[in-house]
């Protein structure tokens, strides 16, 4: 006979028919204490686990959404323990010092402003107050391993409505997708942080207007509260073909090819455009025919970036994508062939001019954005196998360099002129506008000994390009002069710049009046490129491998394409 106790637990010999008649509740129970008590103990402590699992993500969602779920990050580990390894430390360590000094400046006095004044303590919102230079530098936080204030800008970020701006603002299409897009694209891919991905659409989502052309070539701004495009005649070309890395990124993330596909179309346009010279590009392309109709042909403003993305694009696309490498060689040879200058008082400083609108007159003017080329011939050798583009790229790279270098405060101003011989060249005043050449004075002895003579603008406004060049110089190279020279330009950032909340523009590199020359602006790009760069330089080379990723024109790291 089975015992009281077992009959009350419903374990006996006639359970198989109790169960017929049992309630469900009552089954369970019957089971549950058929089984030993291991199995019990186990499949408690389970339940108990995922409880607690799904209560401390509930927490984390409430008071803290970014949080370790999921993590994603690069470890940053020096190569070897030895006095190379432990200065770079140290130097990665003052430039993210820096960091801190600008984003705490901008966190007391302009946090969610476009921009902070850095001489007045004020802030404006030039940009039509999307919080540019927090957006702009949230990949840079998160390289330096800043995760609070990352955190908290996401957060501020998550709250942003991205199809209004302030009134009566028209959007720059080109700067917004370079900054806004990119630097939401690229804080995404770093930490997974769904609410990036979510306002990387919107942005890219309230831009597209500008593509509402018959040729595909975009309008140059976008009046976001009206949801149009502005209506325009004519785009630089750097504004119409520097938009296409951020646009497939977001359809590669989304799954949407529609952002791929619209702004590929203006890159065909381009490509299809009839030239002066193969390759070479004047800056002005007319909308409605997709013609090149006027403009000097510069690797400078208006330009510069337009031949950047071709590589950029042709590395993205794990080299898949033929036509950004054919492009990109033609241009390349082009340049080659008629824009390249050489110093006559210094025969080691060669640099890239500026050809007038049929390729046939030449400026010797070197502006402080072309020193992006050195990198990007870097790149390109490394992935076309183009050796001798290398050889050049190390030779435009010792005159970005001397731009600082040669300067009372070795800072650089925004271009440098050279000579094509003593008495003539194109005056600093007229540009490479009309390509006038004009009686120069005789050359100073300051001018000989440097071999360049400044401009009449003569500002540094905290640009990175040369700090890109060094970056990828080295880390193409493994010559540690790149490093030495960056470090020098960090050291005299830090002491011409440095204002009591963050870093101003300087007026005028040939002054050594300090604050007097202090223009009370801080672009945004200072934060994400110029900061970074210096702190990739002297990171080791894997962090953030240019195998493994490629940087948009606003320094914004992109993971190459899986597919």
């Amino acid at each position: 006979m089975p015992s009281e106790a077992t009959i009350r637990l419903g374990i006996t010999d006639e359970s198989p028919f109790i169960e017929k008649h049992q309630t469900l509740k009552g089954r369970l129970k019957a089971r549950w204490y058929r089984t030993d008590r291991l199995g019990r103990v186990i499949f408690s402590l389970l339940i108990v686990t995922l409880c607690a699992a799904v209560v401390s993500r509930v927490l984390i969602e409430v008071f803290n959404p970014f949080d370790s779920w999921p993590a994603v990050t690069i470890p940053l580990q020096d190569d070897e323990d030895n006095d190379t390894a432990r200065s770079d430390k140290e130097r990665r360590q003052a430039v993210k010092a820096a960091m801190k000094h600008a984003w705490s400046g901008y966190r007391k006095y302009a946090f969610g402003k476009d921009e902070l004044q850095p001489v007045s303590n004020k802030s404006n919102n030039k940009w039509g107050g999307w919080g540019v230079s927090l957006i702009d530098a949230l990949d840079t936080l998160h390289m330096m391993e800043m995760h609070e204030e990352f955190k908290e800008g996401v957060a501020h970020v998550a709250n942003i409505d991205f199809s209004k701006t302030e009134a009566n603002y028209t959007t720059p299409f080109f700067e917004m997708v370079i900054r806004s897009l990119g630097g939401l694209l690229a804080a995404y891919e770093m930490s997974l942080d769904v609410r990036l991905l979510k306002k990387a659409r919107q942005v890219g989502d309230v831009l597209m207007p500008a593509f509402n052309t018959s040729t595909g070539i975009p309008y140059p701004r976008v009046d976001i509260n009206s949801g149009k495009a502005v209506p325009a005649d004519r785009v630089c070309i750097a504004e119409a073909g520097t938009v296409q890395l951020e646009y497939w990124k977001l359809s590669e993330i989304t799954g949407n090819p529609v952002y791929h596909n619209t702004a590929q179309r203006a890159v065909d346009a381009l490509d299809k455009a009839h030239k002066p010279y193969k390759g070479l590009y004047p800056i002005w392309v007319d909308i409605d025919s997709g013609k090149l109709v006027s403009g000097q042909i510069t690797f400078g403003g208006r330009g510069d970036s337009w031949y950047e993305y071709m590589i950029k694009q042709y590395i993205y696309s794990r080299r898949s994508n033929d036509q950004y490498r054919r492009m990109y060689e033609e241009s390349i040879d082009g340049m080659k062939a008629k824009m390249i200058g050489q110093s006559i008082y210094d025969p080691e400083l060669y640099y890239v001019g500026d050809l007038d609108s049929t390729a046939t007159k030449f400026s010797p003017r070197f502006e402080h954005l072309t020193c992006f080329v050195p990198g990007m011939l870097a790149l390109g050798s490394k992935t076309l196998g183009r050796p001798d583009d290398l050889e050049l790229a190390k030779k435009l790279t010792y005159t970005c360099f001397q731009m600082y270098n040669r300067t009372d405060t070795g800072l650089s101003p925004e271009y440098v002129q050279f000579r094509t011989d003593n008495d003539t060249g194109i005056s600093p005043n007229q540009g490479n506008i009309n390509f006038t050449t004009v009686k120069l004075d005789k050359p100073s002895d300051r001018e000989k000994s440097d071999g360049f003579y400044l401009g009449s603008n003569r500002s540094y406004i905290l640009r990175p390009e040369t700090l890109e060049s060094l970056m990828v110089m080295y880390r193409v190279t493994g010559d540690k002069i790149y490093k030495e020279w960056g470090w020098q330009i960090f050291l005299a950032i830090e002491k011409w710049t440095k204002t009591s909340s963050a870093y101003s523009a300087y007026r005028d590199v040939s002054s050594i009046k300090g604050n007097e020359e202090w223009t009370d602006s801080m672009e945004s790009f200072f934060l994400a490129e110029t900061l970074k760069y210096l702190y990739l330089l002297f990171s080791p080379v894997d962090y953030y491998s240019l195998d493994e990723y490629v940087f948009n024109t606003e320094a914004h790291p992109f993971k190459i394409m899986h597919h």
